[in-house]
């Protein structure tokens, strides 16, 4: 067995988001996804995290710009990626509009495995509604699974209640729809808007942010009832192939 080994300051979404705190860019709901790494530490980290996810994990990605064209796509199958998750509804309380577009993109380049994850707006109200104007959007086009981003930007840290009240409302609502649902989140951010002693999410899928540069899903740590986690989002803020991404793992 060969093991590689990153040594990273292991955070949370949370943690390495702070200094970002009421700006828009935040983890995924973001515009540019420039690396500010240089193009050579990028690429070693890259072929090293491509080299673990061939023994243990399988690789893919989230990106929430674009729009993104099968020549994109394609080079992202290219460079080791299997599957993809696509912003599908915008903090700000609208659909995405370059949905359509990117799920269209992958399929084309050659990627079938296709989620896409709602950022809820909070202050808009209406979670329902927030989950069927993405549904009604994706009409006619194949994806897998929707999740559920739960990060702190935009949300009242100091009424769990409301926090709770209104997620629970959009995960029943994600079921109705013939879709898997999952939930994108790490213990700190899920601690600070609806509580760890809330373990309502625990029966879907998780999507852990743990940004510790390891392609792998064997170091999860229990949280929220939670046991293990389905994907791992291992990376932030990468950028090949003309497409900015967040880089992740999965069984």
């Amino acid at each position: 067995f060969f093991f590689f080994f990153f040594f990273f300051k292991q955070k949370t979404a949370y943690e390495m988001l702070r200094s970002l705190v009421g700006s828009e860019m935040c983890i995924r709901d973001r515009v540019s996804t420039q690396s500010t790494w240089d193009s050579k530490k990028m690429l070693k980290l890259l072929f090293l995290t491509l080299t673990l996810s061939l023994v243990f994990a399988r690789l893919g990605f989230d990106a929430s710009a674009g729009p993104f064209n099968a020549n994109h796509m394609s080079c992202m199958r290219r460079s080791g990626f299997t599957f993809a998750i696509f912003r599908g509804y915008c903090s700000y309380g609208a659909v995405d509009r370059n949905i359509r577009a990117n799920i269209a993109a992958a399929h084309a380049g050659g990627i079938g495995d296709v989620g896409v994850y709602i950022f809820p707006c909070p202050r808009c109200g209406n979670p329902r509604n927030q989950v069927i104007a993405t549904v009604n959007a994706l009409r006619g086009l194949a994806y897998n699974t929707i999740w559920i981003d739960v990060e702190r930007y935009a949300w009242n840290l100091n009424n769990k209640g409301y926090n709770r009240n209104f997620l629970a409302q959009m995960f029943d609502e994600a079921t109705k729809h013939g879709k898997s649902t999952g939930i994108y989140t790490s213990s700190a951010e899920w601690s600070q808007i609806v509580g760890n002693d809330w373990t309502a999410g625990a029966r879907f899928w998780l999507w852990w942010a743990r940004w510790d540069g390891i392609g792998t899903l064997n170091n999860f740590q229990p949280f929220a009832g939670w046991r293990s986690c389905f994907i791992k989002q291992y990376l932030a803020n990468r950028m090949i192939c003309g497409v900015g991404y967040d880089a992740n793992a999965k069984n």
